[in-house]
């Protein structure tokens, strides 16, 4: 798959089927759009391309949308993208100025103008431009003035309600990990660096891997104890996460991601890890005694064991 951070790296085509967007979350209904922009890509033996934005909107325009927290981080987007068959991506830089573009003269100026197409591929709430004042009719004014044809993607219902971010977003809020990864079309998770932690995991016979958040305002799934699935140097494992301020060790005021990975004792400091989301264990909660701490964590590693055999079992 082509990256390209700037129109200008682009040669002008107009045999490109394009699609635009934000993507955060990437799911079911964005992966209906990414379908449709290859399915038309192969029909007509054309590129398929991706418009994108880095860093996203709402995180430079601030003052609309304040502490904004993210579902997928670009490198994720990027992954997802390619996984999908997309062949070109331009990720352009979002600015504040780069905000006040007119609608119309963003379709003129860079995807007609700049990279050139025949087909637009949009979701059914498309909208675009300047305070977000482009619409579906500004698309039709503009594809009969310049010849292209749009083809418009309707919303996806899962159990009568449509997929959406926001549903996705309140998912994860309940902790609710495998609902998310239904809606999403895949597991939910992050991207991490290990980092040196205060080593009291392996005092009670659970070493653990300390992970800094890549992105650190992306959205993560609610408090407490997961089994989860952990990729390192391609390999793939899987393991028990804490994702909360441990009440028990050391009532910390800064949020601790502490993973122990099964049958797993190499030293990654300093390296990346990726997590992805299997299923929430329990919520967090303050224990009397160490000890009884430890009883818990030994029946939450039975419960993944059991769990993680399962899914085994259902992929075999």
């Amino acid at each position: 798959m082509n990256v390209y951070n700037d129109v200008s790296e682009i040669k002008h085509d107009v045999n490109t089927v394009v699609t635009i967007g934000t993507f955060d979350g990437l799911h079911l209904a964005h992966r209906q759009i990414l379908d449709k922009v290859t399915e038309i890509a192969k029909q007509n033996n054309s590129r398929s391309f991706i418009v994108t934005f880095e860093p996203h909107p709402q995180e430079v325009l601030k003052n609309k949308t304040p502490d904004i927290r993210l579902l997928t981080a670009i490198d994720e987007k990027l992954r997802l993208f390619e996984k999908a068959g997309i062949e070109n991506v331009l990720v352009m830089k979002f600015t504040e100025e780069f905000s006040k573009t007119d609608a119309k003269e963003f379709y003129h100026k860079y995807i007609f103008g700049g990279i050139g197409f025949s087909d637009l591929v949009i979701g059914y709430d498309h909208l675009f431009g300047r305070n977000r004042e482009g619409s579906i009719e500004t698309l039709k004014s503009l594809g009969g003035e310049l010849g292209f044809k749009i083809h418009r993607v309707e919303e996806i219902d899962i159990e009568s309600k449509p997929v959406s971010s926001t549903r996705i977003r309140a998912a994860l809020a309940a902790g609710e990990v495998e609902e998310a990864a239904r809606l999403l079309g895949y597991e939910y998770g992050f991207d991490g660096v290990v980092v040196e932690g205060d080593k009291v995991g392996r005092t009670i016979g659970y070493p653990t891997v300390n992970l800094k958040m890549v992105k650190e305002n992306k959205v993560m799934p609610a408090e407490g104890i997961y089994c989860v699935r952990v990729i390192h140097d391609g390999k793939e494992y899987y393991g028990m996460m804490y994702h909360g301020f441990r009440p028990t060790l050391s009532e910390g005021i800064k949020r601790a991601l502490e993973v122990h990975i099964f049958d797993f004792s190499k030293m990654v400091y300093g390296e990346n890890i990726t997590i992805s989301f299997l299923t929430r264990l329990r919520g967090d909660k303050k224990f009397d005694s160490k000890e009884e701490l430890i009883a818990q964590i030994d029946r939450d590693k039975e419960e993944s064991l059991e769990y993680i055999n399962k899914l085994k079992f259902r992929q075999t």
